[in-house]
């Protein structure tokens, strides 16, 4: 769970606007010191661009290659010096097994269909107030709204977020405010990202280089624009520039700063042709996140299902073209003529009367070429390596249900069990890195509106809350307990029937919050302790006192 407080969020300036250069040194307010604020330079940041690029550049082939057997990519097909396609894949497993995998997980961790987060407060105490359960639910139920709504892309960007994962083993995610329009994301393309971890393994660094048009890039940062760009931008509008958009950590952050060095993430936005800084700012929240699907020791970037079946792919590969050619051998064989053939240029035409086709003896005097390849071997050994990219995909795990028709529903749920404790670390991650930093970005930009004003006093003054996720993952982890829960309760409605007493034993109101709670019923159904305990009293008050007896 992330935890987001709103009294952190000031409202002193959009993120990511222009401001002003200069520094100054640490000054005193009262008995506190504040931080010396940096002057970041473009030579700087593109000593940093440098030492990331470096540290990036060992796994690009394998990724190119990755891509090349899983993806639509640009090297599919190459030409030789005479113009002529040639074609590089030959087998389809890895494309097919990216389809299952990106649909599956994001089924399984960002369902269309239902609710897969939930805010509640950090202090447990504060599960059954009313107001604070109230609000939190509006909350979520704007959240939704704007990110499922149409011009927010949120739903068409996660599948390529979810390719991008199985491909590389790292995806770019970007939340953004567009003023008028709403809250925009975007997966960015890996060749554009370079990215740093601390050393808690927290996202710390993104650089990100991107292209745009002249006339883009006029209308994007407007006044900083200057040089080439800036007259091409006239002359030449769709004349494309490289620009670099560097966010990260301030080391001069000061929580009570009313400018840009109140925002824990400096935002700088570079022209590579110029080398020079056309826009600094800010932000408070990372507007980039980065997950990985599964980490690697020491790197910024993961491994992915790809990566785990590269050299399987590379071999089914191999193996579609070696087949492609033995079967056409066999199909259309090499002819073997003698010297005495006619019509040898009439082989292989339907109908052709070919003179010289016998010889004096009456034997054809043109017979296949035959070859003692076995066939069949070869799709087996095939078929056995496309099992291991579709385990590496996950295929087998996503399809476990589908492939039994008849179970039973204990066999069912111990099925959904064992999925779960596969499929936990990964999720876990995945939303670690990816949709808690989503989450409380868009909360950061909802707040900065004034759209989640009207905050319950209890829940201001306790701090903050705390994002649940509700997948089915996560479902699937915690049906365990509410599977229990209900067994409990049936035991005791058997026993109750020779013992009443037993039912005392069971908290019927709780056990059934609990099992709303687990399917997400809302408020406005399920009462909460307090509203039960205030009903309650409100019932007892409205029965009229006994009138005394008249003496005799």
């Amino acid at each position: 769970m992330a935890d987001f407080d709103f009294k952190a969020v000031n409202g002193f300036g959009a993120d990511d606007a222009q401001a002003g250069g200069g520094t100054f040194a640490a000054e005193r307010a009262g008995n506190r010191v504040m931080p010396r604020r940096r002057a970041y330079t473009a030579e700087d940041i593109l000593k940093r661009l440098e030492a990331m690029k470096a540290e990036r550049a060992k796994w690009e082939p394998m990724w190119d290659k990755a891509a090349e057997m899983c993806s639509v990519d640009s090297e599919l097909f190459t030409t030789d010096e005479r113009g002529r396609v040639r074609q590089a894949v030959f087998d389809s497993t890895g494309r097919n097994a990216l389809a299952c995998f990106a649909s599956s997980m994001k089924s399984v961790i960002v369902p269309t269909t239902s609710r897969w987060h939930r805010l509640k407060p950090v202090n447990p105490e504060l599960d059954d107030n009313a107001a604070v359960k109230k609000y939190l639910e509006n909350a979520t139920d704007l959240l939704f709204r704007v990110r499922y709504a149409a011009t927010s892309n949120f739903a068409a960007e996660s599948d390529l977020l979810f390719n991008q994962l199985g491909i590389y083993g790292h995806a770019l995610w970007m939340v953004e405010d567009d003023i008028g329009q709403g809250i925009v994301y975007r997966a960015i393309p890996v060749k554009e990202a370079y990215v740093r971890r601390d050393d808690n393994g927290r996202l710390a660094a993104v650089f990100r280089e991107y292209e745009l048009t002249a006339g883009e890039a006029l209308q994007k940062f407007g006044a900083g624009l200057r040089g080439d760009v800036a007259q091409a931008a006239r002359h030449a509008p769709d004349r494309r520039y490289k620009f670099l958009h560097a966010v990260f950590k301030r080391d001069d952050y000061d929580p009570e700063g009313r400018d840009f060095s109140g925002m824990k993430f400096a935002s700088v936005h570079i022209d590579m042709a110029a080398r020079r800084i056309i826009r600094s700012g800010g932000y408070r929240t990372c507007p980039y996140m980065a997950p990985r699907f599964l980490g690697i020791a020491g790197s910024s970037y993961g491994d992915s299902p790809a990566l785990q079946a590269f050299y399987d792919m590379l071999t089914a590969n191999e193996m579609g073209k070696t087949i492609l050619r033995t079967g056409q051998l066999q199909a259309n064989p090499p002819i073997l003529t003698g010297l005495g053939l006619i019509d040898a240029n009439k082989l292989g035409s339907a109908g052709a009367v070919i003179r010289g086709g016998l010889d004096s003896q009456g034997k054809p005097a043109a017979v296949s070429m035959q070859y003692g390849n076995n066939l069949s071997i070869t799709v087996e050994m095939q078929r056995e390596v496309r099992a291991a990219i579709e385990r590496a995909f996950l295929v087998p795990l996503f399809q476990s249900l589908t492939q039994s028709k008849q179970m039973t529903a204990t066999e069912v749920e111990k099925r959904e069990t064992e999925k779960a404790m596969l499929l936990a670390p990964m999720c876990e991650r995945i939303s670690a890195e990816w949709l808690a930093g989503n989450i409380e970005r868009e909360l950061d930009i909802l707040a900065s509106y004034g759209l989640l004003d009207g905050v319950p006093d209890e829940l201001m003054h306790d701090g903050s809350i705390a994002i649940e996720f509700e997948s089915p993952a996560v479902h699937m982890q915690q049906s365990g307990a509410v599977s229990g829960l209900f067994k409990t309760m049936e035991a005791a409605a058997t026993m109750a029937q020779s013992n009443p007493d037993v039912l005392n034993t069971v908290d019927m109101a709780a056990a059934l919050r609990k099992i709303a709670d687990y399917y997400g019923v809302g408020s406005d159904v399920v009462l909460t302790a307090e509203e039960m305990q205030q009903r309650m009293q409100e019932a007892v008050s409205a029965v009229p006192a006994p009138v005394p007896a008249a003496p005799a």
